[in-house]
């Protein structure tokens, strides 16, 4: 008979599962199985306020569960490669939350091991899957705002530094470029539906952590397109994405976590001036776990194929690399 739903089993107890848990929940293609933490105790709690079934002590002990179909890796990034190498060759498909590694490196060690353990891995950019990021690509593709020649994209909020977390902490890959810049990095590289060739990256770094607590950068696409974005520990929230071509602009002011019930972006084109909305698209995490799952029970190609993981850290390491030597860097095909 064949299956018709996923056991999921998370990989430690991160804050943001507790938003993807529900959407599980709600999921007819997905269950929510299992829940593994370095401590039994914390898995357990975990386990019992966001309604799973079973719970372990140990990461390795949820990887051997042979009833666990899906993994879930929110671990911090530095964690990322090695627990989602470690899921595939345990015959575990991998959900694993972006940025996908820490490097280019890592990114090849996870794709080569999801093709040869024949399992599939996506990284959790959940914006990407709803349907207002598709109508976007849709008007963007049938000519809307006409030729596509700017993108400014931003995303930013207020963290304390003096406080203890992963998105501070050096050695776990921390850092606004790393946390939220990479949405703006995946934004741009998706609507342009191209590659940047070049890159010139600033970075204002913590005197306590060390990160960059600011970072902004301009990526130079092909025939001379740009795309300009921000991302920042200490601001306001500040987030949204406009779109410039030679005939309008669209302009969205929450690209990254669209309303489920009624999303809504503007478009201005040839003098007239309209909003555009998106009703009862879903929530986010809803659109992630649906096509994941069926991509799975159905035979289906992903939306985000891991090689689009690898695409957007090869943009992050020029980036990282312009900041430090201060010049324009090419990125690496």
């Amino acid at each position: 008979m064949r299956k018709t739903q996923l056991n999921w089993g998370f990989l430690g107890a991160a804050k943001i599962g507790r938003a993807l848990a529900p959407a599980i929940a709600a999921s007819k293609y997905a269950r929510a199985y299992a829940v593994a933490s370095r401590s039994l105790d914390k898995a357990e709690t975990y386990a019992r306020e966001n309604g799973f079934e079973r719970s372990y002590g140990s990461y390795q002990a949820l990887l051997k569960d042979p009833n666990v179909d899906v993994i879930y890796n929110p671990l911090p990034n530095h964690l990322h490669c090695e627990w989602t190498v470690r899921a595939l060759e345990a015959g575990k498909h991998v959900l694993c939350e972006k940025p996908m590694a820490l490097n280019v490196a890592e990114c090849r060690r996870m794709i080569a091991a999801a093709k040869r353990n024949r399992r599939l891995l996506m990284e959790a950019f959940m914006y990407r899957l709803h349907p207002q990021t598709l109508r976007l690509q849709d008007l963007i593709q049938n000519g809307a705002i006409g030729e596509v020649r700017v993108i400014r994209a931003g995303f930013g909020f207020s963290l304390n530094e003096s406080a203890k977390n992963v998105r501070l902490a050096k050695r776990m890959g921390g850092g606004c470029l790393m946390d939220v810049g990479c949405y703006c990095v995946n934004a741009m590289r998706t609507f342009f539906r191209e590659e940047p060739e070049q890159v010139v990256g600033q970075a204002k770094r913590g005197k306590i952590s060390g990160v960059d607590m600011t970072f902004g950068g301009v990526l130079m696409f092909p025939q001379g397109r740009l795309g300009v974005f921000s991302s920042s520990f200490e601001t306001v929230l500040d987030w949204g994405v406009e779109i410039v071509g030679t005939l309008g602009h669209i302009s969205v002011p929450s690209p990254w976590k669209p309303d489920g019930r009624l999303a809504s972006f503007v478009l201005e084109a040839n003098g007239k001036r309209k909003t555009v909305q998106i009703k009862n698209g879903g929530g986010i995490y809803h659109c992630e776990v649906d096509h994941f799952s069926r991509c799975i029970l159905e035979g289906k190609p992903l939306a985000l194929p891991p090689e689009e993981g690898l695409k957007n850290m090869r943009v992050i390491e020029a980036l990282y690399s312009s900041a430090r030597r201060g010049r324009v860097v090419r990125v690496k095909a």
